[in-house]
Order: C-alpha cells, then sequence, then structure tokens
C-alpha cells in the first residue's frame, strides 16, 4: 500500500530524476572509470515476444519472451581517459569477439541504498562495443557507435573507490547491500 509520501509526490511531481543522477562506469583494467565526454548516451530495449490467439477469446495475448539493451554512444576524445583510450583501441585495432567486450555499472545516485550511506543502487553488465563512425564533428573529435548487452544483468550496489572523493571511481559489489530491502526496485 502507497505511503503518503509517495501519493504527495504522484500529486505534485517531487524528485525529478535528473540525466546527470544516472551515471555510467567501465571497468578497465580491473578498476570502474566514469565515462565522462559522453554527448549521447540513450539505453533502448530490444524484447522478443510470444503473442497466440486462443480459440476461446477474442483478443490476442502477448508474453515478452526475452529482453536485452543496446546503448547507442557518441563522445569527444579527450587524451588521457582510460574509457576513450579502451574505445579508441576496438575502433583502431577492428577488435572482435572477447577483445570488443568491457563491463559497465550503470549507477542510478537517485536511488541510496536506504540506511547505508555512501552506497546506491546499481546494474553491472557486460556490453560489446560495436564500433560505428569516428572523426565526426568539427571541433571535438568524435567516436560513435553502440554497447550492446553480451549476458545477463548482475544487480548490485556501487560506493567510492577507496582514495576518490568525486565518483570518479567506483567500487561494484554484487548482490543487495546489508540493510537493503528484499525486493529493490530497478531502474
Amino acid at each position: 500500500m502507497a505511503d503518503g509520501k509517495t501519493i504527495q509526490n504522484l500529486k505534485e511531481f517531487k524528485g525529478l530524476v535528473l540525466r546527470a543522477d544516472v551515471v555510467s562506469f567501465m571497468e578497465v583494467d580491473g578498476k570502474y572509470y566514469r565515462m565522462k565526454g559522453f554527448t549521447d548516451l540513450p539505453t533502448s530495449k530490444e524484447t522478443e515476444e510470444y503473442s497466440r490467439k486462443y480459440v476461446d477469446e477474442k483478443s490476442e495475448r502477448t508474453s515478452s519472451t526475452s529482453m536485452t539493451s543496446s546503448t547507442d554512444f557518441t563522445l569527444d576524445r579527450y587524451k588521457d581517459n582510460p574509457v576513450h583510450d579502451r574505445i579508441q583501441e576496438v575502433f583502431d585495432k577492428e577488435l572482435l569477439a572477447d577483445d570488443a567486450t568491457v563491463n559497465i555499472v550503470v549507477v542510478n545516485f537517485a536511488k541510496a541504498i536506504e540506511g547505508q550511506e555512501g552506497k546506491y543502487f546499481a546494474i553491472k553488465r557486460n556490453h560489446t562495443i560495436v564500433p560505428d563512425s569516428e572523426g565526426d564533428g568539427t571541433d571535438a573529435f568524435q567516436y560513435s557507435g553502440s554497447f550492446k548487452a553480451n549476458g545477463s544483468l548482475i544487480e548490485g550496489y556501487a560506493e567510492l573507490e577507496e582514495g576518490d572523493s568525486e565518483w570518479l571511481t567506483i567500487k561494484f559489489t554484487e548482490g543487495k547491500a546489508e540493510g537493503e530491502p528484499a525486493h529493490a526496485e530497478t531502474m
């Protein structure tokens, strides 16, 4: 049953989640780095369906049978950026299969783990970098392509990497944080 706060938020549209509140981090050499310099990073879901019509019913039924995601990207290339270096490597060397895969963790800073200061809900997934174009734009050198899901998503939480105070690197932990409700809602 909804509490008073939920009802009030529905009525007044309080608590808008900004795009900058949902941030991606890419694993490079065993460390998760914030994906900075991206001008476009939308995710789309690709769903397969099973539709059928039963003879004793007037309408059709549809069930989702599988779902995956694809995140298109465009970035302005910056020097000495581990994420950009990794993406450029896939482009330049035309890497394939496992050589073109990376782990990406999406952290929802609007969804703090209740009772756990500095811990936020996060989803990790293995992705394949699928290059599209490089050199677009007339000002910055840009790369564009897609991160295509390459495996199941893993729920967990993110917290600051030791020695970081600006959320430029994170530590990802799989599973629920201590004190987190058994059924945390997904992004």
